[in-house]
C-alpha cells in the first residue's frame, strides 16, 4: 500500500482487497499496497483467438479498477495480483466456500509428532498448460521448491520473502533477515547517488545547502554502519551474497521423488496449512522459466503456465482481463463457469458501476455514498464484511531527511496527526457502507482466542489496555496543542505533506476530507493531493521518497501475526523503517521462539495484543484510518460467490449460476 503520505487507494474493485498486502496484500476503496505495473506491448495484444462468447456460456461479468502488477508468485504483493494468481495458479491447498483449506495440488499430507516436519503426497498426473490449454508437463514436487526459493533471490528483492520466516521453514527466517539487509544497503546507495541541493528549498530556519548536507551526512553515516555489519559479520557485501545463495539453498523444502514434497519447520506453525493457501507458496515449472527466460516470464499471459481453473487469455491493460476455464484443470469437472470477463476501469465512480449492474453490464457491485441509501434495500443487496484495514504509514527513517521527516520521527507529531481527523466522517459521509472508523490495526471479527472464553482480540485488547477501539482517539484541540510543541523544538516553521492517492470520486473525497482536517487542526501544515501510478508510488515509497503513506492491508492468513510482523525491522513493507528491538522480539517470540508452544498459547494472544499497543498508543508507527466493510448488488443467480476472510478474496472455482 505509497509515497508521501500514500494514499494507496485502489479505490473499489467490484470484487474486494488483499495483500496482502497485500495483500497488497485492492478493493472497494484503497488498496492494499504497492503495485507495480509494467506496461508491456505484448500484453495489449488479442492473445485469445477464437475465444467464444457465445451467450449460453457461463461467463461472470466483473469490472476492476486497477491493472494486474505481476503474475509472478514470488514478486506478487497486491490483492489484484493475488486474485487473479490465485484462480490461474493451484498450490497445494485452496480456500473451500466455507473459508477453510481444502487439498488441491496436495491430495493429502503427513505431519510429525512435533508438527516440524509436514510430508505432502501430490496429485498424479496433474498437467501444466500453456495459454491455449494445452499440456506441457507434469506439475511436481520441484516446481514448489523452485518457486519457494525464488523468493530469497536478492536480485528479484522480493517482498514477500517474509512468508518464509512466517511459516518457520528451516533458514527461512535467517535467510529474509539477510536478503533485507542486502536489499536495503543497496537502495540506501542509490538514494545517496541520487541526492541533490536542488531538492531542497531554502527556509526561515536552514538553507536548502544545510538541509542537503544533513541529509547526506545521515545517508553516508547509515551505509557505514551497514557496510560494518557485513565485514564484520561476513567480510564483505559480496560474501554476505553468498552466504544469502547457501542458505536459500539449504532452505528445508525438498522435493523426495516427483510427487512428495517434504516440508521442515524450526517451530510449530498452527496455521501451516492455511498458508499454503497463499501466492507466495505457489508452484512454478522451473523448466520452463529458464526456457521463456527471466525478462519475459509472466510479462504477458502466453508467457506463464497454468495449473488452476482458469487461464488468463487476454491482458489488456487498463480495458479487459479475462480468464476461461482451464481444459486440463485437475477437477474441471465441478468448475462450472466458463469464464471470467473483468472490465478494467481505472478510478470508476461509485454511480458509473452502479448503472452498469442495473443495466446488466455487471453481474455484481458495490455500492458507496447515497447509492447505499437508494439500493441497500433492493433484494439483491449483499453485505460483504471484511477484515482489511486502511492506514497511512509514516516515514519514520527511510531516505533523505527533510524538515517534515524530522518532524515526522517525533513520535508525538505522529500522535497529534492521529487525533486530527474525524474518522467517523469517512466511514459514515462519505462510504456509509458499514465501514469502520479505526484506531486501531488488528480488525474486528478476525481472530478469536478460545483461551480467553472466545474473546475476539479487539476485545481482548480492551480488557487488558482499555484498546477495544484503538489508541490516540479523535482530539483535534490536544492534537493542535502537542503539533505546535514539537514545530517549536525542531525548530521547523511550516510543514508540508504529500498526500498520493488514486483517482476515484471516493479517493478524492476521502484526501480532501484529511488534507481540510489537518490544515485546520495542524497549525503551520499544507497537505498536497497527488494521484501517480501504482509503478511511480512504488518507486518513491521503497525508495524513502514518502513522508506519509496510505495503503491497505487485507490479512495472508488466519492469525493477528498477519498484521503485528510487517513493522519489524527490516520488513519490506515498513517501508517507513521504524525500528525498535523490544517490538522485533516480541514479534520473534510468537513467530518462533518461545511463545510458539502449544502451552502458551495463552501468552502469544496477549504478547501480540501488546505489540499492537506498543505499535499505536507508545509509538503510532501508523495512522489506522478504517476498516473497510461493504455493502453490494450481486445477480440472484450467482451462488457460492465468497469473500474470504484472508489470501485471494474470491475463488471462481466455486462460483455457481442458476438456471
Amino acid at each position: 500500500m505509497k509515497k508521501l503520505l500514500a494514499l494507496l487507494l485502489v479505490l473499489t474493485m467490484t470484487f474486494s482487497l488483499a495483500a496482502c498486502g497485500n495483500k497488497d496484500k485492492d478493493k472497494t476503496t484503497p488498496s492494499d499496497d504497492d503495485k507495480t505495473v509494467t506496461d508491456n506491448g505484448d500484453q495489449d495484444k488479442d492473445q485469445d483467438g477464437d475465444k467464444d462468447t457465445s451467450e449460453d456460456k457461463k461467463v461472470l461479468n466483473l469490472i476492476s479498477t486497477s491493472n494486474i502488477p505481476s503474475l509472478i508468485t514470488w514478486q506478487a504483493t497486491d490483492t489484484v495480483s493475488f486474485q487473479v494468481l490465485g484462480n490461474v495458479i493451484s498450490g497445494l491447498y485452496v480456500l473451500g466456500t466455507d473459508g477453510t483449506a481444502k487439498p488441491e495440488m496436495a491430495e493429502s499430507y503427513d505431519v510429525s509428532e512435533d508438527g516440524l516436519t509436514y510430508t505432502f503426497h501430490l496429485r498424479k498426473g496433474v498437467q501444466w498448460a500453456d495459454i491455449n490449454g494445452e499440456p506441457y508437463g507434469e506439475v511436481t514436487a520441484n516446481d514448489f521448491v523452485f518457486a519457494w526459493k525464488k523468493l530469497l533471490d536478492p536480485a528479484e528483492a522480493c517482498q514477500y520473502a517474509n512468508m518464509l520466516a512466517t511459516a518457520s521453514i528451516k533458514n527461512g527466517k535467517e535467510a529474509f533477515l539477510l536478503q533485507n539487509k542486502i536489499v536495503n544497503f543497496e537502495r540506501e546507495e542509490k538514494n545517496l547517488k541520487a541526492l541533490k541541493v536542488e531538492d531542497y528549498k531554502d527556509t526561515e530556519n536552514a538553507t536548502a545547502q544545510e538541509q542537503y548536507d544533513e541529509a547526506k551526512k545521515e545517508l553516508e553515516g547509515k551505509l557505514a554502519e551497514e557496510k560494518k555489519f557485513f565485514e564484520e559479520n561476513y567480510g564483505s557485501l559480496d560474501e554476505a551474497k553468498a552466504e544469502l545463495a547457501e542458505l536459500a539453498k539449504n532452505l528445508a523444502v525438498t522435493a523426495e521423488d516427483d510427487y512428495t514434497l517434504k516440508v521442515e519447520l524450526s517451530n510449530p506453525v498452527p496455521y501451516f496449512i492455511d498458508l499454503m493457501c497463499f501466492a507466495s507458496f505457489f508452484p512454478a515449472s522451473e523448466k520452463y522459466y529458464n526456457e521463456t527466460g527471466k525478462e519475459k516470464y509472466g510479462k504477458s499471459v502466453d508467457a506463464l503456465l497454468y495449473n488452476g481453473a482458469f487461464i488468463f487469455k487476454e491482458w489488456k491493460t487498463s480495458e479487459r482481463h479475462y480468464l476461461e476455464k482451464n481444459p486440463i484443470y485437475w477437477d474441471v469437472a465441478n468448475v462450472e463457469l466458463d469464464a471470467l470477463d473483468f472490465r478494467v476501469i481505472e478510478g470508476i465512480n461509485n454511480d458509473t458501476r452502479v448503472q452498469m449492474y442495473l443495466d446488466g453490464e455487471l453481474d455484481t457491485t458495490t455500492l458507496s455514498g447515497e447509492n447505499v441509501e437508494r439500493y441497500g434495500n433492493r433484494p439483491d443487496a449483499v453485505e460483504l464484511p471484511e477484515t482489511v484495514i486502511f492506514y497511512a504509514e509514516v516515514n519514520v527513517n527511510n531516505g533523505a531527511l527533510t524538515p517534515t521527516k524530522k518532524v515526522l520521527r517525533d513520535v508525538r507529531a505522529r500522535k497529534a496527526l492521529n487525533m486530527a481527523f474525524d474518522k467517523t466522517y469517512i466511514t459514515d459521509v462519505i462510504f456509509k457502507n458499514g465501514s469502520l472508523p479505526a484506531d486501531f490495526f488488528v480488525p474486528k471479527d478476525f481472530v478469536s482466542s478460545k483461551e480467553h472464553d472466545g474473546k475476539d482480540f479487539r476485545q481482548v485488547a480492551e480488557d487488558l489496555y482499555g484498546g477495544g477501539e484503538g489508541y490516540n482517539k479523535y482530539n483535534p484541540e490536544k492534537a493542535k496543542e502537542i503539533w505546535t510543541q514539537v514545530l517549536d523544538e525542531l525548530k521547523v516553521d511550516k510543514v508540508n505533506i504529500e498526500c498520493i492517492i488514486f483517482d476515484g470520486d471516493e479517493s478524492k473525497q476521502v484526501g480532501t476530507h484529511i488534507k481540510d482536517e489537518i490544515e485546520k487542526n495542524l497549525p503551520n501544515t499544507t497537505v498536497e493531493l497527488l494521484v501517480l501510478p501504482f509503478s511511480e508510488k512504488l518507486r518513491r515509497t521503497t525508495e524513502g521518497d514518502f513522508s506519509m503513506n496510505w495503503g491497505g492491508w487485507g490479512p495472508d492468513y488466519p492469525d493477528p501475526m498477519t498484521f503485528m510482523d510487517m513493522w519489524i525491522t527490516g520488513g519490506e513493507y515498513n517501508r517507513g523503517k521504524y525500528s525498535n528491538p523490544t517490538y522485533d522480539e516480541g514479534i520473534d517470540a510468537c513467530r518462533s521462539g518461545e511463545l510458539t508452544a502449544p502451552s502458551k498459547t495463552k501468552d502469544r494472544f496477549e504478547k501480540l495484543v501488546e505489540l499492537e499497543k506498543i505499535l499505536l498508543e507508545d509509538e503510532q508507527v501508523i495512522i489506522p484510518i478504517y476498516q473497510r466493510s461493504g455493502l453490494g448488488l450481486r445477480n440472484p443467480k450467482i451462488k457460492d460467490l465468497v469473500l474470504q476472510k484472508f489470501g485471494a478474496d474470491y475463488i471462481y472455482k466455486w462460483v455457481k449460476i442458476a438456471e
